[in-house]
């Protein structure tokens, strides 16, 4: 009876399919809480639970708060719980829940009078095993995968990384006094199956839907005491519908690289994409990159980073292309090819971390027609400041003002990071100064706004055109596991009025800011 009234309480946790898969977690909860210890199993399971739940408190005028009637002010949290299972040292298996975003007050997101929303999610769900009588590693299903960098606080590269289904494998391939050579390989399957518009295809029937977009990419990092260097190549399969099907309804990170591997098309990308990949004039489109990073400790106490890349999308071309306004239309490139390069110094000393950072992105020229000459990415987490990239404390606080990477753009940014006078209290003070490198005539030619954030050239800046951040972070830790972050954040964009015509009016483009609070509990 006991285990009877356990299931009823468990029923009302979630609905649809999250009930489902709910009810049948706590069946099998429950089948082995009654059959006990005196069953015999195969092998003992050693269960652990981790977590990092964030409950964050803003204020700010950048979307999606105070613009459009939004409101200024917001309090939201975000609880995510790893659940392990693990049989040994070589076989293990773990899920990820994320349990919001919830903004309090919202019905929809169950932070309303009431709560029960459907707001559980599925973030991770992967089985780590080794090769028999091998060191080889891999791990499958759905995970975080990524290239590696230097630059962006969470160690992403600024051309792939983000949570999605695949499979990666990484094995040790030379080891020679302090020498350390490595592999990793992965395959991650972006996006498959969402397009279903029957306009897309001359065949419904046909199973061939050239929807899906797959990528496989090689690390090989060198290690040594003092030095750490990581070449890399990635290529991608990318069918002609891979990157339709998404809308700004979906998750901004699913409709995001969209924007990022393909050239400017002329207002918004669901609108516009949407409408001209049937007439893409090749079935699949391919993409290539290759990129190194490294750290070198110059000193016991000096360092200095770099990272750089270079990648292309050919998607074909599009005949009588019509989205820039010519009524007769013209040939159009789907076409993308660009680099980078950027670099830090940092100075480690007893009282904080001064250090320098930079980067050059070059950008569009003034035809729009040729396709771009930006460096094509996915639009990964490349957190290298707190509002202008994202790189706050809660990374679901408000919209990256600037973008999701260095390409159309460079910049100088000084900080001193780890500031600590007093015990569990530190502070982080930066200053970032940006301009941009794509051409002043390319935002009239291909009908552009600034800005569009869900996809698209998001903040897009021309040489005529440049912005400044300040930074302040201040992290006290409560407890062990617990610790308090406040932050405010600052980004003033000059956009030249003769590039942008009316399109960069508005408060909320020019002086953008964002004061937070956030609670980061781990486990």
């Amino acid at each position: 009876m006991g285990n009877i009234m356990r299931f009823r309480s468990l029923r009302g946790l979630c609905t649809g399919k999250w009930r489902t898969m709910v009810l049948y977690l706590a069946v099998l909860v429950l089948i082995g809480a009654s059959t006990g210890p005196g069953v015999g199993t195969a092998q003992a399971i050693e269960f652990r639970a981790r977590g990092v739940w964030q409950i964050a408190f803003e204020h700010s005028n950048v979307q999606p708060r105070g613009v459009k009637g939004a409101d200024s002010f917001g309090a939201l949290q975000r609880f995510r719980t790893t659940l392990d299972f693990i049989a040994s040292e070589s076989l293990s298996g773990s899920v990820v829940f994320e349990i919001g975003n919830n903004n309090w007050g919202e019905a929809s997101e169950g932070g309303a009078l009431g709560t029960d929303g459907k707001v559980v999610e599925l973030r991770y769900a992967y089985v780590d095993w080794v090769v028999p009588e091998t060191e080889i590693k891999v791990r499958m299903g759905l995970q975080l995968m990524k290239l590696p960098g230097v630059l962006s606080r969470y160690g992403f590269g600024a051309v792939f990384g983000h949570d999605m289904a695949g499979i990666t494998v990484s094995s040790p391939v030379y080891r020679s006094g302090d020498l350390n050579v490595d592999a990793t390989f992965f395959w991650a399957r972006p996006y498959n199956d969402n397009s279903t518009d029957s306009r897309y295809y001359s065949d419904r029937t046909d199973t061939r839907h050239l929807d899906n977009l797959d990528v496989f990419a090689l690390s090989i990092p060198f290690t040594t005491d003092r030095v750490k260097i990581n070449p890399w190549v990635m290529y991608a399969m990318i069918g002609k519908y891979a990157l339709s099907g998404l809308t700004t309804t979906t998750e901004p990170a699913l409709v995001a690289p969209r924007g990022g591997l393909m050239p400017v098309m002329g207002g918004n990308y669901v609108n516009g994409f949407e409408g001209y990949a049937r007439n893409l004039d090749r079935a699949w489109g391919d993409g290539i990159w290759a990129g190194l990073c490294g750290e070198i400790l110059l000193t016991d106490s000096l360092t200095l980073g770099f990272e750089g890349a270079y990648g292309s999308v050919n998607m074909g071309e599009i005949r009588n292309y019509k989205g820039f306004g010519d009524p007769n239309g013209r040939t159009f490139e789907a076409r993308r090819a660009g680099w980078y390069i950027g670099g830090r110094l940092d100075w480690a000393l007893d009282w904080g971390t001064p250090g320098i950072l930079a980067w050059y992105g070059p950008g569009d020229d003034g035809n729009p027609y040729n396709g771009s000459e930006r460096l094509p990415q996915f639009n990964t987490p490349w957190g290298v400041s707190a509002l202008g990239f994202g790189g706050g404390d809660f990374d679901a606080a408000t919209w990256k003002v600037l973008g999701h990477n260095p390409s159309g753009m460079a910049a100088v940014m000084g900080q001193i990071d780890d500031i600590s006078f007093i015990e569990d209290l530190t502070h982080v003070l930066r200053f970032g100064y940006y301009w941009g490198t794509n051409s002043k005539s390319m935002p009239k030619k291909a009908h552009m706004t600034w800005p569009s954030r869900a996809d698209g050239p998001a903040g897009y800046l021309t040489t005529t055109d440049t912005a400044y951040e300040i930074n302040l972070i201040n992290r006290y830790k409560i407890y062990e596991n617990l610790k308090v972050s406040l932050e405010a954040a600052y980004v003033h964009m000059n956009l030249d009025k003769d590039t942008w015509g009316d399109s960069n009016d508005g408060k909320y483009k020019v002086d953008n800011y964002r004061v937070s609070c956030c609670f980061t509990y781990t486990f």
